[in-house]
Parts: structure tokens; sequence; C-alpha cells
């Protein structure tokens, strides 16, 4: 029951905001409660806001009845500012325009809801990037990248976002909207508040009066410092809008709601090199550091021993990480350029520069791709990577400073003394070496009073360490938070402090925008509201959320992302564990099936993107099989054993659904589809417009004997059972008749595994849990394609990209060579064929297996090679997740909202890999998709 004035709250906002975007739900609030700081606070409501005007709604209506509002993006922050037991107002989804200002793209105004890394995307063809680059750069928005100040490997202090903001529009505590590119909203704010104005106008003369307070300010930035609020901008601006543009720069979301900012670009140069060099001690590195800072260097990332050691076993780490004495160093250097000459000239004076003081063995530049990827996605992942190691039940917990760089020796040595006497034995430090900014990453056990105890004696020292005996930043860039909150006044001062408290009354006079953040009276806070991890299942226990995952989930932003999803995983452990509150876990264990389990598509794109490689969608399926019921076991296994009739069956069901769509037409057909699948509640699955008519039973064995080249051609079940759909051309055959005609064109002789009729990958049968049954059929596969194929003597060509991944993760026998449809078309039949009338643009959509198995640019490839122009779609999984989109269309819809907008209007037909995908993406779009082999045959006759 939500108190009076928070569901007064919730009623008001139901006028100008669908229900279904005010949440209230517990698992949700659970959910949203977390962030990738060790903190939780579970909100009383979370409003997804969709425009300006609803955020307008929101914080006048908070703002009316008195009630605290937090602003959030991405929640990848790792400080605890981005949660609340209040109202969490959350702008990612239709956040997400953008505008490039100028033909050169000087300037860009972005919206918070857009990566960095997609900001970057649109700005590649300029040869412009955004400024900051945190590791976090492809799940942080804009909106936290600006209100964290964040920066990164490359952008140090130049190109963050204080150095790099050309303008902001901003909404106040009382909706008032503040445009600082717009004169007219200059002027209006002007004349509605202000006691705003003169309240700015006021602290920069007050800072300029004090001379001691001005060289401080001075002097604490000139390395990074995100401790409390920017108040460089009162010495650095004398225009009030100046100011508070810049103030609204790591303010953490405590003065103002974001609504888009505009950034200076900077130039992305087109080589890029960097290498490894590796000292015997951290001292010498350090040494290293300061005369690199007078070379043109790009980054300078420091890792110590124990850094290296978390990604010495990934299986593209150099051999001899794991043959390093312990008390080794390791510096990345990067360099860029315009052009090889000058990269070369770079790379002479990097090594003129520190060749007195010599490397344990010989370095090199590289640009290859394997090598310099592999370098800057271990240094990314870091963080993750080292809270994958940690023991169970533990906190991934890190710490962010900086020290002036003529110091950074000393201090590292004394950092790693303090953790070693804090009985932190898994300590590990790596960081920003340029900018003397370093992170200390270590595990902690919040579960008794004295492990809590230990944390908060350890954090009174670093305090006293950083602040005392080098004069350095607290935070250098992960923001305040709630974690460094009761130590600003410490590291700034009195008066310095005295001014941070001025900005907040000025900007939040009711102290009601995310309260607790930056500005706390509570000396302990940073020990309070800790986030508890139990253990769960081991597949996820190592997560630490930090929240990479979630741009790669369909789901995420419909019900849950499988940050979110372990999350309640978690919550339902414990609820078990400990015996407590069985009315919430068996509402939770109710709603969770919904939301957590039968909306999770199971692609595994997670796991591409975790550090930790776990993928979120294994454990749904784990736990899908931990359910499943002897009857549904049965079940499966009846249906495994007669996989003929069930196909036979299926082609009869569509051709009869088929009759009465070509009689009904596409409105009457729909209206009564729908009607049924309503009053049976949804237990029969939505129809629409692109449901095939059904296949052909496969009843050859061979085709085209004789011919020197011979291939094994599996045809899926879903291909064997599913026909031409109404947008097909109406010379079309169905696909299997397709390939068919396009291997016999190609010259090789077809041959189909015995008994075809009855074979599967098992897909259908583990992606809903029942692994017992999935693994037999795919052994059984296994089997005949290997007699078939002569014990791997002739390739296999699966028609399905999915239908190849699963069964790749499943075979045993690696004498099969199996090959993915688009593989075996680049490296079989494109070379037999003439591409004879390329048309003038095509779209084309990698499917999740296709990104899973690294195989998208090489579907660029063929694509280009029968089209003149091709439309790439940037996307997660579809949503259809094999039969889901049937069963839950509201996945498909959600994982396709964006697709008709990277469409181009002058395409007619799309291709992709996978029949059911190909009808999801169909039913979203303006135009048909089907397999690429009908691209291919069609360009090649």
């Amino acid at each position: 029951m939500l108190p009076a004035n928070y569901q007064r709250l919730k009623e008001i906002l139901s006028k100008t905001i669908p229900s279904k975007r005010i949440i209230t739900n517990p698992l949700q609030l659970l959910a949203y409660g977390t962030d990738a700081s060790f903190y939780r606070l579970i909100p009383k409501i979370v409003v997804q806001v969709h425009t300006e005007e609803e955020a307008v709604e929101v914080i006048r209506q908070t703002g009316r009845l008195n009630i605290p509002v937090t602003y959030r993006a991405a929640g990848t922050s790792l400080s605890g500012q981005a949660i609340t037991d209040s109202v969490l107002m959350v702008a990612t989804h239709e956040w997400r325009k953008y505008t490039i200002l100028d033909d050169t793209a000087l300037k860009v105004k972005l919206q918070p809801g857009i990566t960095g890394a997609r900001a970057n995307i649109y700005l590649q063809p300029f040869g412009r990037k955004i400024g900051p680059d945190p590791a976090s750069i492809n799940a942080a928005m804009i909106g936290g990248i600006a209100a964290n100040n964040a920066s990164g490997m490359c952008c140090g202090t130049d190109q963050n976002s204080y150095k790099t903001i050309a303008d902001i529009r901003i909404v106040l505590y009382d909706g008032t909207i503040l445009d600082t590119a717009d004169e007219k909203s200059k002027k209006d704010f002007t004349a509605k508040h202000p006691e705003i104005i003169q309240g700015i106008e006021k602290l920069r003369d007050d800072i300029k009066a004090d001379a001691t307070l001005t060289e401080r300010i001075k002097q604490k930035y000139k390395i990074k410092n995100t401790t409390g609020y920017s108040i460089n901008a009162l010495v650095d601006y004398e225009d009030p809008f100046d100011i508070i543009k810049h103030l609204m720069i790591g303010s953490e979301g405590t003065l103002a709601f974001t609504s888009d900012i505009t950034y200076y670009t900077v130039v992305d140069e087109k080589y890029k090199a960097c290498t490894l060099m590796i000292y015997d001690t951290i001292e010498k590195a350090c040494d290293v550091v300061p005369l690199l800072k007078q070379t043109p260097v790009s980054a300078v990332e420091l890792l110590d021993r124990d850094s290296i050691r978390s990604i010495e076993d990934d299986p593209e780490a150099p051999a001899y990480f794991r043959t390093l004495p312990e008390t080794a160093c390791l510096l990345l250097v990067e360099i860029q350029a315009d052009n090889q000459q000058i990269m070369d000239e770079k790379e002479a004076a990097i090594r003129k520069a520190v060749e007195s003081i010599p490397t344990m063995q010989p370095y090199k530049f590289t640009s290859d791709p394997k090598e310099y990827n592999f370098n800057w996605k271990a240094r990314k992942g870091l963080l993750s990577s080292i809270g994958g190691l940690r023991k169970t039940g533990t906190t991934c917990l890190i710490e962010d400073v900086a020290f002036p760089i003529q110091r950074i020796g000393e201090a590292c040595v004394a950092l790693k003394d303090l953790f070693r006497r804090s009985g932190y034995t898994d300590a590990v430090l790596y960081g920003h070496a340029l900018d003397g900014n370093f992170h200390l990453v270590f595990s902690q056990d919040f579960n008794s009073p004295s492990e809590v105890q230990r944390y908060a004696d350890m954090m009174d020292e670093l305090a006293d360490i950083v602040v005392n005996k080098f004069d350095g930043s607290l935070k250098a860039e992960h923001g305040t938070g709630r974690n460094m909150a009761p130590f600003v006044e410490k590291e700034w001062g009195e008066a310095a402090y005295k001014i941070m408290l001025r900005i907040k009354d000025i900007f939040d006079p009711h102290k009601l925008i995310n309260p607790g953040v930056i500005i706390n009276e509570n000396p302990k806070i940073h020990l309070e509201n800790l986030k508890p991890l139990p253990a769960a299942d081991e597949i996820i226990d190592k997560c630490m959320e930090c929240g990479f995952c979630e741009p790669n989930c369909v789901a995420e932003g419909l019900t849950l992302s499988p940050r979110q999803r372990i999350v309640i995983a978690r919550e339902i452990a414990r609820l078990k564990a400990m015996g407590e509150d069985p009315a919430r876990l068996k509402q939770m264990l109710h709603d969770a099936k919904y939301y957590s389990d039968e909306t999770c598509a199971t692609d595994g794109l997670c796991g591409l993107v975790c550090p930790v490689k776990i993928d979120t969608g294994k454990f749904i399926k784990h736990v899908r099989h931990q359910e499943s019921s002897d009857t549904a076991k049965s079940v499966a296994s009846y249906i495994g054993n007669r996989m003929a009739g069930t196909t036979s069956v299926l082609r009869g069901g569509l051709n009869f659904v088929h009759f009465f769509h070509s009689i009904l037409g596409d409105t009457l057909m729909g209206g009564i589809a729908s009607a049924m699948r309503t009053v049976s509640f949804k237990a029969i699955p939505k129809w629409n417009k692109d449901m095939p008519q059904g296949g052909r039973k496969i009843k050859d064995s061979i085709v085209n004997e004789g011919q020197p080249d011979k291939v094994v051609y599996f045809p899926s079940c879903i291909n064997r059972s599913m026909g031409k759909s109404k947008g097909y051309d109406k010379d079309d055959v169905e696909l299997t008749r397709k390939t068919q005609e396009l291997l016999q064109r190609a010259g090789f002789t077809i041959i189909y595994p015995e008994g075809i009729n009855s074979l599967c990958c098992g897909m259908a049968f583990s992606s809903k849990g029942l692994k017992e049954e999935g693994a037999r059929k795919s052994k059984e596969l296994e089997d005949a394609l290997l007699k078939a194929s002569d014990n791997g003597r002739y390739p296999v060509l699966f028609d399905m990209s999915p239908c190849f991944y699963t069964f790749h993760e499943a075979y045993q026998n690696k004498d099969l060579k199996i090959y993915d449809p688009i593989e075996f078309m680049l490296d079989f039949v494109m070379p037999k064929l003439q591409v004879k009338h390329p048309r003038d643009i095509v779209t084309v959509f990698p499917v999740c297996s296709v990104k899973k198995i690294g195989m998208e640019q090489k579907l660029l490839q063929l694509a280009k090679m029968c089209s003149k122009e091709v439309a790439f779609v940037e996307s997660n999984c579809c949503g259809f997740a094999g039969d889901r989109g049937f069963t839950y269309p509201e996945l498909n819809e959600h994982g396709q909202r964006h697709l008709n907008e990277q469409i181009p209007s002058d395409c007619k037909d799309g291709y992709s890999t996978s029949r059911t995908c190909e009808i999801g993406m169909s039913e979203y779009s303006d135009i048909n998709f089907k397999s690429i082999f009908y691209l291919i045959d069609e360009v090649t006759r």
C-alpha cells in the first residue's frame, strides 16, 4: 500500500502518463532499486517518462506534494547516486534523439537516453566523437555521463563533459525549462527566476573576492576531481548561464533534470595503436608516467600484477601474462594520429622519452584488430572481471582517487600498503596513470558488523592518505554519490563546502531533488543501505550488477533486464534461505514467472558484453528446467519421438489457417484471430498477416547425383514446416526448395540425412528448459549427419542460423564440418555463381545467433556482393525468440520498435537467416523479410 501522498501522485500522473509506465509492482520496484553501486534503496514509484512534457509534469507534481524525486538514465554509476526510496524518474527509452548541428559535426545535440557508444556511431562518418570515453561507454548514457562528469582512458581533463559542453537544456525544481542555446529561453528564465541568477552572481563574486579560495579551486582542478560540485565553474566563467551549464556537469542529478546536452565534439583519429610496457615494479612504471606525459601519447593505463592476474586466463591474453613476477606492473600506452607518418613520429618520440627506464621485455605498438581490441576490452572490463573473481556473497567495491602526477609512485605504494594492513588481500590497483587517477577494487563482506567496521576504518584512513598526505581527489571521475558524501568537506575545507551548500540551496530550495547525494549531513551514510548479494545460482553469482548487459537485452524496458533478473533471483534465493515473509516470496515467484521467465528471449546476447561472461539466458533456461514437470518432460519426449508427425500436423495447421486468411483477408482474419486469442486467455497463439502457409515434406535422399562437390543439407524443422508468407513474390518457392535449387545451380550433389523429417537440432526443447530431450535430439542429429557426411568428409549446411548455433554448442564429434548459412554461401556457393543483376538497395538483419558466432561482418559482406547499397539493422534480438513472438508478442513488438526507422524509404525487401525472426520483422516493418538465399538466387540468375 502506497503512502497517501504517493497514491495521490500516482493518480495525478495517470491522467497524462500511461499507467503501465507508472510502476508500483513490488518486484519491479526491487529491480529498479539497483544500480552499479553497492547500495540499495527501493523506490515507492518508478515513472518511465518518454517526453520532456512528462518529465516536467513529474517534477511539478512531486514538488507540489513535497515528494523527493531522483533522475536516472542507465544506472551504471558506482557511488549510489542513481537510487532512491521515493520516486525514481527514468529517462531512457524514447530519449534517443540527436542532432548534428553543422556539416562537419563540430557540435552534436544529444538526449540523455543515448549511450556514449551510440553517440560515437552517429559521429563516426564525420571523423568525430564525444570527448568523454568512460570504460562503461557501451552502456552508460549521455545523461549519466554528463551528470557524473565521467571521463575515461583518453579524454583526461581536457575532453571531459565540463570542457566540451556547448549548451544544455534543463528542467528545474518547479518545472521551469532553461535552454542555454536559446536567447529567448535565457531571457524568460531571468525574468522568472531572478533569484537564481542573482545567487549565481553572488557566489561568483564572493569567490573572486577570496584570493585563497580562488587559488584553492584552481589548484584542485589541475587533476581529475568530481568530489562535490563543479565549483571551478564559478572561477572559470563570468556569465551566469555559462556558470549554470558547467555547474550541471558533475551535479549527479541533484540540481536539475537534463533534457538534452550539446557537446563540442573532438577528432576521432583514423590511425590508432597501443602497446604493453612491462616493468618489474610499480614504482618504475610510475616513474615512466611523467616522462610519457611530455610525449604525444593519447592514453596511459596502469595495471598492477593483481589486475593482470584477473585477465590472464582469457583465451586471447598473451601467454607471458601468467609468468610475470609478483611485483610486475603494466602500462597500456595508446597513440593516435591522422596518418601513418605521424604515428611513426609519435612512436619514436615515446621510445626516446622512456629509454632511460628499461622494460622487462621489448614492446611493440600494434594496430592488429585482435591484439588491439583485446588490450582495450580487457582494460575496460577490469572492474567486472575482478568482481567476478570474488567470493560468493561478497560485494565488489571500487574507490576512485587521483593524485598529482609527480607523486603517483609513492601514492600507489601508500595505497597498496593500506589495503595490506586492512586485510584486503585481493585488492587490485589500476587506472588512468596519465591523469594520476587510480581505481582500487576489492571484495567486501557486509554480512557482519565487524566487516562493516573494517570497511569504515579503511575508508577513514584512505581519506586521510588522499587528502592530508597527497592533497588528492577522493573522487576523480565516478562521482561523489552517497559513497563519498561524508568526506566532501574534509577534502575541500569549510569555505568551499559552504559554497556547495549555497549551490544546492539555489537550485533545490525544497531539498527534493536526489536528496542525500553529494550533500549529506549523515557522517555514516556511506555505511548504510548496503546491497545484499546472496548466493542464488553459480551461473549468476559472480554478477556485480554493473549493467553492461542492458543495452543488449531485448526485454529491457518492457519487463526486466538481465541485471534485474539477477536481482530478483537473488532476492528469491534469500527469502527461501531465510524462511522469512512467505507471502512476499509467493508473490515474487508468481510475478517472476512473467517478468523474469516468460519474457526472457534467452538469446544470450547479454553474455557477449558481460565482462565475466554471464549468460542470463542460460540461467533462465536452467530455471525452466528446474520447474519443468514430469508431465512436460513426457510430452517433450512424445513429441521428440514423433517429430515427423509433429511437423506434418504443423504444416496442415498452417495450410488450414492460410486458407481462411486467403478468403477473409488481413483485417477480418486479424479481428477473428485476436478475438479467439482473447477468449482463450492468450492460450491461442497470436496470428499475424505474415503467418506462412505450410511447407513441404522432404521426400528426397539425394539430389543432383554425380557432381564432384557434395553437401549434406539439413533443413530445419521450422523450414520443413513453414512455407511462403503472403509478402513473398508469387513465383517464390518455400525455402527448402529454394535452397535445393541454389545448391544445384552451384553444382552440388545434395545429400539429405537419413530420417530427415524426424530430425531436430533440439532448440525447440532446450529453449524451454527441457534439456534432456534437447540433448537427445541433438545427439540423434549428430549421428545422422556423421553418417550422411561420410564421417565428416562432406560439409553440412544448416539453413537457419539459430539451428546451426544450437547444434554447434551441442555436438561432440569435431570431424563434422558444419556451416552456418552465411559462411557456406560465402565459401562454397558465391565462388561458383556470378552476380548478374545486383539489387540497388536491400536491408539485412543479423539475428542473435549470427552475433554470437561473430558472423555479422560476413553477413554484411555477403549482402554487399548482391546489392549496391546495404542497410544493416542495428538491433538486439528481434524478440521473436523461437515461438515467443506467437505466445508473448509484446516481446517481439518491443524488440522491433525501432526497426522501421532504420529501413531506407526506397528499400522494398529485407533478408536474414532465421524464418521465425523474419515473420516478426515483416510484421513490424513496411517490407517483407525472408532468407538471404532468395536474394542470392535472384541476383545470380
